[in-house]
């Protein structure tokens, strides 16, 4: 009987420790860990594997994820559609996902139809149809559309985990159907609010040139030469723009070559998290047109692109990455409010009014739990900032604020402290 056995070897003692303290980290920060404790998320055996339940606090790291999505992919042109989360196999079948990829779409039987029907695992090919719905020229392209629809694929039960990999899900997923001399163009928008939305969220990258591999063509659509002119096109893009980039045969999507940006977390771990694809193959299975200045009809090509990837999947990751201490403003209770003694709370309520009014996500803690269990609530609880609320504040009119990663502030007015939290929203710092 042969039994397979991993090992890892390293050079030095220190190496070894380097190791162990980084999987003890990781262990801490394990994001079904903390999403537990901090109540983002849950899991249910009658909902089913691999679809997870958001609470507010889990709904609203989420939906300021997207937010910041959208504000990005808006800069840059796009403009956000909202389509279906299901439709007739046929779509699949032009598109060449029902021949490449049907084994991992779930089905949908409809009890007053044969027609064949599944979940989309992906926005593209409903994509291909808003394009499609409208005669196109030349002059209006590139048209670039945005979608967070749901999304659904049938993981195998041994490859879910937590927020990481999941059966239902959404993607910050775009696509701009464009000219062949504004494909460069392109992708220079999008690789800039790539780098932007990575700045901001305090991760490195670097870019994978994902290529096809040659000794298995059956499993990607379309000629070799159409293959070797749009790979070609992806180097001469990272080459012009001077960016490093290293190569991987075998990761292209079934239809065309990618830049795959894969980041590293504050444990020096690797993900792979945005994407931009080329396809010229999909546009023309689709029959899309328009018309160029010679009054000629032509195809368009497909750039495909998400600036974070999968929302869900990368909150899995940012709650590892920050060990849950989330920035202001990705936190969902941003500010607690503490009355030292019951004599506070009306002054407590107050500032929580005046937080809420300035749309700042506070809480009043009005438990009967004493006022150092309170501030252990908070710190526990990963909450930012928390403003106290005691005898001499009142006298002076004014409250005193603490920071979760600075320590005390010290007492400020109540306008002040609306005014340094909000700047430090707004700057997403």
């Amino acid at each position: 009987m042969l039994t397979r056995i991993y090992g890892l070897a390293f050079s030095s003692k220190n190496e070894l420790e380097d190791y162990e303290k980084q999987q003890e980290e990781a262990r801490k920060r394990d994001h079904k860990k903390l999403g537990k404790e901090l109540g983002l998320f849950v899991f249910s055996e009658l909902v089913g594997p691999g679809l997870p339940l958001y609470t507010f606090k889990g709904a609203t790291v989420r939906r300021e994820i997207i937010k910041f999505c959208n504000e990005l992919q808006t800069e840059i042109g796009y403009q956000e559609v909202h389509t279906p989360n299901m439709n007739k196999a046929e779509l699949f079948k032009v598109s060449g996902h029902y021949e490449k990829y049907r084994e991992d779409m779930f089905k949908v039987t409809s009890q007053y139809t044969d027609e064949e029907y599944f979940l989309k695992p992906m926005n593209c090919p409903q994509h291909t149809q808003i394009y499609a719905a409208e005669g196109r020229s030349y002059r209006d392209l590139p048209i670039r559309i945005a979608d967070f629809a749901n999304l659904y694929r049938d993981e195998k039960p041994g490859q879910l985990s937590g927020l990481t990999r999941l059966r239902s899900f959404c993607q910050d997923d775009g696509h701009s159907f464009c000219r062949e001399d504004q494909i460069k163009d392109e992708f220079n928008l999008v690789l800039s609010a790539i780098s932007k939305a990575l700045k901001v969220y305090g991760m490195n990258y670097k870019i994978r040139l994902s290529l096809w591999d040659e000794t298995k063509k059956e499993k990607y659509l379309g000629e070799p030469e159409v293959w070797e002119k749009s790979q070609k096109l992806l180097e001469e893009i990272l080459r012009e723009n001077k960016i490093e980039f290293f190569i991987g045969v075998g990761e292209a999507a079934i239809y065309g070559p990618k830049m795959d940006l894969i980041t590293t977390d504050s444990l020096g771990r690797e993900w792979q998290i945005s994407t931009i694809q080329l396809d010229f193959i999909m546009p023309k299975r689709f029959d899309l047109k328009y018309t160029d200045k010679d009054g000629k009809e032509k195809t368009p090509v497909m750039v495909h692109r998400a600036l974070i990837g999968s929302p869900e999947r990368f909150m899995g990751v940012l709650i590892e990455h920050y060990g849950g201490n989330f920035p202001l403003w990705l936190s969902p209770i941003q500010v607690k409010v503490i009355p030292i003694a019951e004599s506070h709370i009306e002054a407590a309520k107050k500032i929580n009014v005046l937080l809420r009014n300035k749309m700042l996500r506070s809480e009043v803690d009005l438990s009967n739990d004493g006022f150092g269990k309170k501030v252990r609530n908070a710190k526990n609880a990963r909450i930012p900032y928390f403003i106290i609320i005691g005898d001499k504040d009142v006298a002076a009119n004014k409250v005193t604020l603490e920071s979760r990663d600075k320590g005390q502030i010290g007492q400020l007015d109540a306008e002040e402290v609306v005014k340094r939290l909000e700047e430090e929203v707004r700057d997403r710092r």
